[in-house]
């Protein structure tokens, strides 16, 4: 009886906290995108989706958000060493939700880009991109 309530026990503290982990990386990217003024973030299974609250998403803007936003926390070491880690992907989409670019792997990326110069970290973003088709 005692071997079954410690088990309970260790599967609820590994859920919590990877339930925690989940949230605090929906809030912490809401914190770093306030700039952007997104219309919700939201997280779902290993995906994160920022809406913006723009009709059209240029590249410019997407870059500006995942350069920005996304990876200068990872740069400069404001987030949780665990920030991203269980994140395969990041939409980033019009206020539709029915366009725009994903972001994958973002935790990865973020850190291979931070070890080059501005054009090789963007052609290493955009290689790590595609486009976003809301359903």
């Amino acid at each position: 009886m005692n071997r079954l309530s410690v088990t309970l026990l260790c599967t609820t503290l590994i859920f919590a906290t990877s339930v925690m982990a989940q949230e605090s990386d929906t809030s912490i990217l809401k914190s770093k995108l306030k700039s952007w003024q997104p219309a919700e973030v939201t997280h779902n299974g290993d995906q994160i989706t920022v809406v913006i609250t723009s009709a059209n998403i240029t590249s410019e803007i997407y870059s500006s958000i995942i350069s920005s936003g996304v990876c200068s926390p990872i740069w400069t070491k404001a987030v949780p060493a665990n920030y991203l880690k269980n994140i395969k992907q990041i939409n980033v989409t019009n206020k539709f939700k029915n366009t725009g670019y994903s972001f994958e792997s973002p935790f990865s990326v973020c850190k291979e880009m931070g070890n080059l110069m501005e054009r090789p970290a963007t052609a290493v973003m955009l290689g790590n991109t595609r486009t976003f088709n809301g359903k």
